[in-house]
């Protein structure tokens, strides 16, 4: 192989045995051959876990889920460090950590089968300190198949005491009986510190022929201190390889707050369409200043994430620190937003670098920036040349949106209903198409609190006769509706009027009418108004242009 610099571990059932291949400069050979060395890890042994689901119970969202719902009830211990996504089934999910003591911890679950509206949650314990619980969604057999498939929840946390790590597979989120787990062994991650899984991280690792989920560690493996760290993972189990970076090309470490996005396109087969982006806070100790590094991995043209062509440094500065980066993409745009300090009186505002054509070219826009006040701990999800952007101020969420790809932004809105509560620290929200997550405090502990992404939510409130017939259309969510598609259907013996359509706006909050214009039939007749996918029925009596007994 090209450099030799990386690790691959072969797992057979429940028990994991190693060979790693890797320079006679970092590790010396047993049988002299300076190529590489083939030595054991240490990991063998890797245990299926034996668990305890503990009930939480169930939590109803306000009526019309536009409120803050609390994810974790009856938890007396501190819950943090929130994820959410989103299954092949639609159904949303939450992991957290869940803190017993400082030396105690397990992580929690909840799943929302309805869209938000209800909540069923968890705490997985288990032996150990499992810390820094992150999910993705993964569906392997969209792709061509290397080392077998697996389609959905990929679930990986720390576990503090033994320094490992533990990974979940969850084909059926609803079914927790059929809730897979496997504790790598003691030592297999020392020091490590982060974890970081994303949704659709499933890539083919060249070098030793694997295709799976990749997630990211911050650990200190192979002589590194607080290093950059990827687990690339055989779909089947059969094994996985490793790579780190040696900091060869770029001084990554020690790092912190590791994150990744991830881009494939609709071919199956493996090419340089297929990619991800990776950045991480870098601590300069140097000058003492945090700056956000930035790689992006083509695995087709170099799979070791030390090696790879498109890395450097994002923003740093002798006079101000660039920290806490969140990176999202969406086809070939790319923006991180991260927090900053380069203001007159040094405070944190949010920052954004934003990308149209998969990092070639950046510019920088401002999320939040008032120059007397900390604005932190931002998050952001994208869709199209759609993103939102959530961070806390003042003890306060808030939810700005920009529709051109992070050039400008939207005014913000604040999400959590009780003012106050939002618990400032690192990885204290994260944001997705599921809805918005966070560490709220207002309970006297810390608990994970969920509100859905603002939008409008539509509805047909009346249907009307007379002349034609006139359709209310109301706004109950917290969004705008623009140009929503409407249409109004009658029928029976209509020659006039039968189908009508058009679009509305309607404000958030407000209400607007639409109308069919001329219907000319008789006898009984059925309306239907269909409004960006809402419907509603009724019946009436037509008499000439006449529409009577509208109910």
């Amino acid at each position: 192989m090209k450099k030799g610099k990386k690790a691959i571990l072969a797992i057979a059932a429940v028990v994991v045995m190693g060979m790693a291949v890797i320079p006679a400069s970092i590790v010396a050979s047993d049988n002299g051959d300076n190529a590489q060395s083939m030595l054991p890890f240490g990991l063998g042994d890797a245990e299926k876990i034996s668990f305890n689901l503990k009930e939480l119970g169930n939590n109803i969202a306000p009526l019309g889920n536009t409120g803050n719902v609390l994810i974790t009830p009856n938890s007396p211990e501190d819950d943090m460090l929130p994820a959410i996504t989103k299954d092949g089934n639609g159904n949303i999910v939450v992991v957290w950590s869940h803190k017993i003591s400082t030396l105690d911890g397990d992580f929690g679950l909840a799943y929302s089968t309805d869209g938000g509206n209800s909540w069923n949650s968890n705490i997985i314990e288990a032996d150990g300190f499992q810390y820094y619980a992150d999910i993705g969604y993964v569906t392997g057999s969209q792709y061509d198949e290397i080392s077998g498939t697996f389609d959905g929840l990929w679930l990986i946390c720390l576990e503090q005491i033994n320094e490992a790590a533990n990974l979940w597979l969850i084909t059926d989120v609803t079914a927790p009986d059929t809730y897979e787990g496997y504790a790598l062994t003691e030592g297999s991650l020392p020091g490590a510190t982060y974890a970081c899984m994303e949704d659709n991280a499933y890539y083919y690792e060249h070098s030793f022929n694997y295709a799976g989920p990749v997630n990211f560690w911050i650990d200190d493996d192979q002589g590194m201190v607080q290093g950059w760290m990827l687990f690339w993972w055989a779909a089947d189990l059969s094994g996985y390889v490793y790579n780190w970076d040696a900091e060869s090309a770029i001084d990554s470490a020690p790092a912190q707050d590791p994150d990744m996005a991830c881009i494939h396109d609709s071919d199956p087969a493996w090419t340089t369409d297929d990619f991800f982006y990776t950045v991480a806070q870098h601590n300069n100790e140097d000058n003492g200043r945090a700056e956000i590094v930035y790689k992006r991995c083509v695995p087709n043209d170099e799979d070791d994430i030390e090696f790879v062509d498109e890395q450097f440094y994002l923003d740093k500065g002798d006079l101000y620190d660039a920290a806490h980066p969140n990176v999202v993409a969406s086809g070939d745009n790319v923006a991180v937003v991260y927090m900053k300090n380069d203001n007159t009186f040094g405070s944190w505002d949010v920052v954004c670098k934003y990308s149209h054509d998969r990092g070639q070219t950046w510019d920088t826009s401002v999320v939040a920036g008032d120059p007397a006040i900390n604005e932190e701990y931002p998050a952001a999800y994208m869709s199209g040349d759609t993103l939102f952007c959530a961070y806390v101020k003042e003890g306060n969420l808030y939810l700005v949106k920009s529709e051109d790809g992070g050039a400008t932004w939207g005014e913000p809105k604040q999400i959590n209903d009780q003012d106050g509560t939002v618990v400032a620290e690192e990885n204290c929200v994260d944001i997705h198409s599921g809805g918005i997550v966070w560490t709220d405090n207002r309970n006297g502990d810390k608990d994970i609190y969920y509100a859905p992404l603002p939008a409008a939510i539509l509805n047909v409130k009346s249907i009307s006769g007379g002349m034609g017939i006139k359709a209310t259309v109301a706004n109950t969510g917290t969004e705008d509706a623009t140009g929503v598609a409407w249409s109004i259907d009658v029928s029976g013996l209509v020659f006039v009027g039968g189908h009508t359509e058009g679009t509305v706006d309607v404000p958030a909050g407000g209400e607007a009418t639409i109308s069919s214009g001329l219907v000319f039939g008789i006898g009984p007749g059925t309306i239907t108004v269909t409004v960006g996918g809402t419907t509603k029925t009724a019946s009436c009596f037509i008499l000439g242009p006449l529409v009577l007994g509208v109910k």
